[in-house]
């Protein structure tokens, strides 16, 4: 009898150590998709009216030093040019004083690409194909499509990452104007504008 007492103790106590309650919780995870591009430059001026320049100040672009566009930059290629000349503009506005724009992109994407799309027409005798862009890699990722300055008509795409891309990535962004010693500039003088819009994407 005691025996049968005591098995059905040891077989209480156990049955109360099972018994057990439970409860959980979740873990959220909210990540945005960051994907950012900002170019500090709002017009890059080609002024060859501009007679605040000498005409001898020059920008490094690529490998190559181009003549800033001013009136006295102007009168030399008139009264020595025999064909064309890039010059660099005579200023770049909101660019901190630099003569080419910063465009940074932001991004936790693995691939991206940055493209141009062109408003606008200079007509006659120039051409939005006068307008040449080149950018330069600062640091970051991807890399850049235009090896040397590119007719801006020439260019389907600027920049681009095809893989780890993620980060941050700065460029410069330099653009030239082509000048022709065959221009029959209108009597009146000539001032044009268009507006250049880059577009980052990521598939």
């Amino acid at each position: 009898m005691r025996k049968l007492v005591a098995l059905m103790a040891l077989m209480l106590m156990a049955g109360l150590a099972l018994a057990q309650t439970t409860d959980n919780h979740t873990v959220t995870v909210k990540i945005p998709s960051i994907l950012s591009l900002q170019l500090d430059a709002t017009d890059y001026l080609f002024d060859f009216t501009d007679t605040s320049l000498s005409g001898t100040e020059t920008v490094t672009v690529g490998s190559n030093s181009y003549t800033k566009a001013s009136k006295a930059a102007y009168d030399t290629f008139i009264d020595t040019a025999t064909g064309t000349q890039d010059f660099a503009p005579t200023e770049v506005k909101d660019a901190v004083g630099m003569d080419y724009g910063t465009m940074t992109i932001r991004t936790n994407r693995a691939q991206w690409t940055v493209t141009p799309s062109v408003s606008g027409t200079l007509s006659g005798p120039l051409s939005n194909s006068r307008v040449k862009v080149f950018a330069e890699k600062v640091s970051g990722k991807g890399g850049s499509w235009t090896t040397v300055p590119t007719p801006i008509t020439s260019v389907s795409t600027l920049i681009s990452a095809g893989a780890g891309g993620q980060g941050k990535s700065v460029y410069k962004l330099y653009y030239l104007l082509t000048m022709d010693i065959n221009d029959d500039i209108p009597l009146a003088g000539y001032n044009q504008q268009i507006t250049i819009t880059y577009t980052l994407t990521s598939p």
